[in-house]
């Protein structure tokens, strides 16, 4: 199988230890992938609630371009970008839809032919072979107590997910297996509301406060994201809602500590709250 890494347009300039960590993982596993660095934005919810077929020719392009490098599986970081290129997967099965698109793709030489797998990594590593390989490879138990929001988009709408909206074992399997507990978050299924604090600012803010209200009354070391995104909303947004909350990490980094990797290896001196969290992992001998 040949995989890539679709890193989408956020981690890339803004949480590149996400895309870091994540190469860490692969890399323990021997799995190896191809870079593709003409991979452009997803076309996100944004051009999806304006202008559906720019939505399928952003992420079809994306698409093509895997195809163009013989790759079997994109593996995605984003939950908004798994889903807009399944959808876009899903939606061209259509004929009429298909031809539409590919006929504008052909004239860029990019043909498309939807045939490329997409999967976020927490699904690839949820996989009978991969989930005992990266057990088998585990050098440290990370011995915290951890809460987590799962990328929605990664389970809605099941239609285009496959998988059930409230399922969120896939980030509570890899989690425990390297050691740490999870504490039930009342919103953990729940969308972080990254895209409604673009749109609506004020209902957006006020979710978001209630999410903190909530993390903070937790036992928890730190809060774990799988997503840009949830990552955006909980470690930067505190600050611009002068909120605080527990330090929020990405799993590829968590599992990366797991696997050996140092603090630095994983990325985790980029993170607003690498005091914090540093604190956090010296105090638990994991560091």
């Amino acid at each position: 199988m040949n995989y890539t890494i679709f890193s989408g347009c956020l981690i890339q300039y803004r949480f590149p230890e996400y895309e870091k960590s994540a190469r860490l993982i692969l890399k323990s596993l021997g799995l190896k992938y191809i870079f593709i660095d003409s991979f452009a934005c997803c076309g996100s919810q944004i051009a999806e609630s304006i202008d559906e077929k720019a939505l399928y020719l952003i992420a079809g392009r994306n698409l093509a371009l895997a195809e163009q490098k013989n790759i079997d599986v994109i593996l995605t970081l984003c939950g908004s970008c798994t889903y807009i290129l399944k959808k876009t997967h899903l939606e061209l099965q259509n004929e009429q839809k298909y031809r539409k698109i590919n006929k504008i793709l052909e004239k860029i030489n990019l043909p498309l032919k939807n045939k490329v797998e997409i999967k976020h990594l927490v699904e690839l590593l949820n996989e009978k072979e991969y989930f005992n390989e990266l057990n088998s490879k585990l050098e440290k138990k990370i011995n915290l107590n951890l809460t987590l929001q799962n990328p929605c988009m990664i389970y809605r709408p099941e239609r285009i997910s496959k998988r059930k909206e409230n399922d969120i074992s896939l980030f509570t399997n890899l989690l425990e297996a390297c050691g740490a507990k999870i504490i039930p978050y009342d919103y953990q299924d729940k969308c972080c509301e990254g895209t409604l604090l673009a749109f609506k600012k004020t209902i957006g803010e006020s979710l978001v406060k209630k999410r903190y209200e909530a993390i903070n009354k937790l036992n928890a070391d730190l809060f774990v994201v799988g997503c840009p995104n949830c990552q955006l909303v909980y470690s930067i947004f505190p600050t611009v809602l002068h909120s605080q909350i527990i330090p929020s990490i990405f799993f590829t980094q968590i599992i990366g500590l797991a696997l050996g990797y140092s603090f630095n290896e994983v990325g985790l001196q980029r993170n607003v709250d690498k005091k914090r969290i540093k604190a956090v992992l010296e105090s638990t001998g994991i560091i």
